[in-house]
């Protein structure tokens, strides 16, 4: 088939530019139009990353204060357990201390019972016992150290003085004896 252009040249040529720009205007605001939904594609998956990530950084702060806590619990029960094995320990020597006083009063009373002899001041440090006494007769003395000497209770007993003083127009005997206390 033949076609025939009866329309004036110049028409035909404004008519065909036309058309061209048309074509082209349609092409270049498609090409556009894509862009922007590309565009708008990625906006949304970054957007939406974004989201997540910060879903993800709250959730981890999250842990991370629960891990403090947690932490911190851990680091208070091992201060509390320190602290609960000194207080412990503490009871366990003075449970095993308890028993020296009774013991050495107990064969300090019985040294004592018939004899004229008595205690100014009795003086106890870690295991070692002072004592300082009076007595009416050097052999009370004696006999009072004898009675601590048979003690299971005391060991190295040594007189180191034993002297006479008048109290009241009364000559008596004053004495002090260093021993060491055995539990």
């Amino acid at each position: 088939m033949i076609k025939i252009n009866l329309l004036p040249v110049p028409k035909a040529r404004k008519i065909k530019k036309r058309a061209e720009l048309r074509s082209q205007l349609i092409f270049t605001s498609l090409i556009f139009g894509l862009i922007i939904i590309i565009c708008s594609y990625f906006w949304f998956d970054l957007n939406r990353e974004y989201k997540q990530l910060q879903e993800t950084k709250t959730k981890a702060a999250k842990e991370l204060a629960e891990l403090k806590e947690k932490v911190k619990e851990v680091e208070n029960y091992e201060q509390n357990k320190k602290s609960l094995e000194e207080k412990n320990r503490i009871i366990e020597q003075l449970k095993k201390n308890q028993s020296g006083p009774v013991h050495l009063l107990d064969e300090i009373s019985i040294g004592l019972e018939p004899l004229k002899v008595w205690l100014v001041n009795i003086s106890v440090q870690e295991n070692r016992v002072d004592l300082d006494g009076k007595a009416i007769t050097n052999s009370d003395i004696v006999e009072f150290i004898n009675r601590l000497k048979s003690s299971k209770y005391f060991s190295d007993i040594l007189l180191v003085e034993s002297r006479q003083v008048i109290e009241g127009n009364i000559p008596i005997y004053s004495f002090k004896l260093k021993s060491t206390l055995v539990l």
